[in-house]
């Protein structure tokens, strides 16, 4: 398959997750795979979501720059932390990755039925030069009655995922509507990332790899 883009320097994705490998492969971005091996920082008290993803993405993006191989110095780190974010009373709740069945069903309830967003924030990290930005987008789930949604917490799905949900894999049909970027709910705005890319010299387009694309 024939694609648009040139590398023109060494990516490295700070992250495991097949679904962003995924997106990058289906652009034509080589890459290398090195999850970032740091704890996940926790929301700070009064923290915005937004801002507490972005602050996470860079954690993880600084920290396999600084543990970059010999082979890949130079390279450019890309991480990206995704989160739901649903309206509350007493402020908005971020949802992260359920630890076990009961707490993706307990997710899940509190999700039927209503609309939440979810942010991937990401972070572009190369020689002394970071990068950060972010995507929202509005989600709606259809009132499915607790049995279904303990049947989809119950095969597993779930359990890797921001929310307890995936847009693209089993919980397709939870969901009701998207206002935004498919994308930024599976996990990496790919509009954005593409765009930072080319604007700071890691991708080029193929016929035109001496000319600035953004300026």
């Amino acid at each position: 398959m024939k694609h648009a883009f040139s590398m023109l320097r060494p990516l490295v994705l700070a992250s495991g997750s097949p679904r962003r490998r995924a997106f990058l492969e289906s652009a034509g971005v080589s890459f290398t795979c090195m999850p970032a091996s740091c704890p996940e920082p926790r929301p700070l008290p009064g923290e915005e979501p937004r801002a507490y993803a972005l602050r996470s993405a860079a954690s993880k993006a600084r920290s396999v720059l600084e543990s970059l191989p010999g082979n890949l110095k130079g390279a450019a780190v890309l991480a990206a932390d995704t989160i739901v974010i649903l309206p509350g009373e007493d402020g908005p709740s971020i949802l992260g990755k359920p630890r076990d069945e009961e707490e993706a069903l307990a997710m899940l309830c509190r999700l039927s039925g209503r609309s939440h967003e979810v942010a991937t924030a990401c972070c572009l990290a190369m020689d002394e030069h970071i990068e950060c930005f972010d995507d929202m987008t509005r989600v709606t789930f259809a009132p499915w009655p607790r049995s279904v949604l303990r049947a989809y917490a119950a095969s597993g799905d779930p359990l890797d995922k921001a929310g307890a949900y995936g847009i693209q894999d089993g919980g397709a049909f939870l969901v009701r509507g998207i206002e935004g970027s498919w994308s930024t709910v599976v996990g990496l705005p790919l509009d954005l990332v593409l765009e930072q890319l080319l604007r700071h010299g890691v991708l080029a387009l193929k016929e035109e790899k001496n000319r600035a694309v953004f300026k």
